[in-house]
């Protein structure tokens, strides 16, 4: 304790002293590999997570900080942005060319503005790359002989004119969570991270043709994310009594812990009730004073069946938030190789679930890099006096403290990190993102203006 000091009513009390981990891995959100780094993403995390790094170094010595980050480089944004380009004309070369363009010129940027992490890695590129794939190897195959995982199919949207499934970025339209203020909802999930089945999405339309595309069945693996939501109200629970967790945290992953319920529009009341009979057992609210009703299920399947019974019925709705099963493969060529489990073979896993595990295959790529055991990272990473602070934006927290919590307690071996969510910086009055209507300056621009 430190010196006593004397309180407002006269009387003394203790100042605790900070109490610091013995060692720390800082990660800082990983950028796309489809673009050089915009200033919403110098200015609204790396330089936070580089600023704490070198604050950790000065106070615990430096050989027990390992700051990482680096270029995400799988999934469809990357993909569509590559082909986009080449049709255009702006580039040629491979996809991985692509990608490894703007992994340096990311890199580059970093260091004009003096960025220093111990590596800035790239999930798909070099070394990082065949670390990255057996750590995701390894952790799905975890997760599926832990019977964490479940095969779900769902539907998927396929451009009947272009004859071929279309990716997560190849269709866009409205996003079906009530509420949302996303300007663009893509296949399953909106650029403000809510996660949706794709046939809720509104007004879908294919980028590649300007069609309406189809619905076609398709199967992946699930992680069985709904089974935690009692770890996770308690987990909420701790985090509101926490004064080093900003309320936006536990505010975000509380708006998810919620019955799932579906919003119709009070036109559609009366058609509502000549079909309620045939839909799952749900309970109706009454709100008299809103434009919509509500009404609750108990189970996310029955949710599910209704939506397509008032789909089919004509009548348009909206979804609440809740927790859905977190998708882990696709069927995009350019991803990570999913494991073969249960004979099911030639899947990719979604950019998303291994992007949350990445900063543990950089972890583990530095320190390779030291010539360090292929388990030292468990020291730096679940160490009862160790602590990893995941630097991120607020738009990610559904992945970062939701998705991630979940497989992280699933395993059982892997501590959940410290999330520092920071609030979007604004370009123009809106988010300083590249996919908003406006775009902001890159920050290799910025600098040199």
């Amino acid at each position: 304790m430190a010196k006593n000091k004397e309180g407002n009513n006269g009387r003394p009390f203790e100042i605790p002293r900070p109490v610091f981990p013995k060692r720390a891995v800082v990660t800082g959100g990983m950028p796309y590999g489809n673009k050089e780094l915009h200033f919403g993403h110098v200015g609204g995390m790396l330089v936070f997570a580089d600023t704490y790094a070198r604050f950790l170094r000065d106070r615990i010595g430096k050989e027990n900080v390992i700051f990482v980050s680096g270029t995400d480089c799988y999934g469809s944004p990357i993909a569509e942005g590559w082909r986009v380009k080449v049709k255009n004309g702006e580039f040629e070369g491979s996809l991985e060319d692509f990608v490894n363009r703007n992994h340096n010129k990311q890199k580059a940027t970093l260091d004009a503005y003096g960025i220093s992490p111990n590596l800035f890695g790239a999930s798909g590129l070099g070394r990082s790359k065949e670390i990255h794939a057996e750590v995701t190897d390894w952790f799905i195959s975890s997760l599926h002989k832990k019977g964490q995982l479940n095969q779900i199919t769902t539907m998927q949207f396929y451009d009947e004119k272009a004859g071929m499934f279309l990716n997560g970025r190849q269709v866009i339209g409205k996003c079906p969570v009530e509420g949302c203020t996303s300007e663009k909802g893509y296949a399953d999930e909106c650029d403000l991270g809510h996660q949706y089945m794709p046939e809720n999405l509104i007004n879908p339309v294919s980028t590649l043709t300007g069609e309406t595309p189809s619905m076609r069945p398709v199967t992946n693996w699930y992680f069985k994310l709904r089974d935690y939501e009692k770890l996770m109200k308690d987990w909420v629970e701790e985090l509101k009594k926490r004064k080093d967790i900003r309320p936006v945290v536990w505010k975000t992953i509380d708006e998810f812990l919620k019955a799932p319920v579906i919003y119709i529009k009070r036109e559609f009341e009366e058609k509502y009730m000549e079909i309620k009979g045939s839909m799952p057992e749900h309970e109706y609210l009454e709100e008299p004073k809103k434009p919509s009703f509500t009404i609750q299920f108990s189970e996310l399947s029955d949710c599910d069946t209704a939506c397509r019974i008032l789909t089919e019925n004509g009548i348009r709705y909206r979804t609440g938030k809740t927790l859905v099963p977190f998708r882990l493969t696709g069927n995009i060529e350019w991803g990570v190789p999913a494991p073969v489990m249960d004979g099911v073979d030639g899947l990719t896993v979604w950019v998303w679930p291994e992007s949350l595990w990445a900063p543990i295959s950089f972890t583990k790529t530095y320190l390779d890099d030291l010539g360090c055991d292929e388990n030292e990272w468990q020291k730096w990473w679940n160490d009862d006096d160790s602590v990893v602070y995941q630097f991120i934006g607020e738009d990610n927290i559904y992945f970062y403290s939701i998705a991630e919590m979940g497989m992280f307690k699933a395993l059982g071996n892997i501590k959940p990190p410290h999330i520092i969510a920071n609030r979007h910086i604004l370009f123009m009055d809106t988010k300083a993102s590249s996919s908003s209507e406006i775009k902001p300056p890159m920050a290799a621009e910025l600098l040199e203006h």
